[in-house]
């Protein structure tokens, strides 16, 4: 099982920051909490990138717009999931797994609203960290 990691989220800020592609997704101002087992992180986007990436408490976790929280095994079989061409994306993951957490319903409108640009983060997220060795 993999934990998630600061290490692993600002790799995939990096990637999506790179690359041409997620600009196209569209404009992008939400703040996402993520949270796998124990660990909180927020992920924050403005314009056409992924700005910030930074551990947070649990009451920093209800200031955000909405939080993705896993288990790590429902972790794992999302990341295995961006990994497969045919694997389930976030919303049709969460229509299964409820992975999307919001304090107002109206909050669940964020997500579905940049739910590419989200999926883009988190496909990145998936990849295999390339060694140079």
């Amino acid at each position: 099982m993999a934990d998630l990691s600061a290490k692993q989220l600002k790799r995939a800020q990096q990637a999506v920051n790179d690359d041409p592609h997620f600009r196209h997704l569209g404009n992008i101002d939400v703040n996402m909490a993520v949270k796998v087992d124990k660990q909180r992180f927020l992920v924050a986007f403005v314009g056409f990138s992924c700005s910030e990436v930074r551990k947070i408490s649990a009451k920093e976790q209800q200031q955000a717009d909405f939080a993705v929280e896993m288990s790590l095994a429902q972790w794992d079989r999302y990341l295995s999931a961006c990994r497969s061409p045919a694997g389930a994306n976030l919303v049709q993951f969460d229509s299964v797994e409820a992975v999307i957490k919001v304090s107002d319903p109206r909050k669940k409108l964020e997500f579905l609203r940049y739910h590419t640009s989200i999926q883009a983060f988190f496909n990145a997220c998936a990849q295999p960290e390339l060694s140079l060795a």
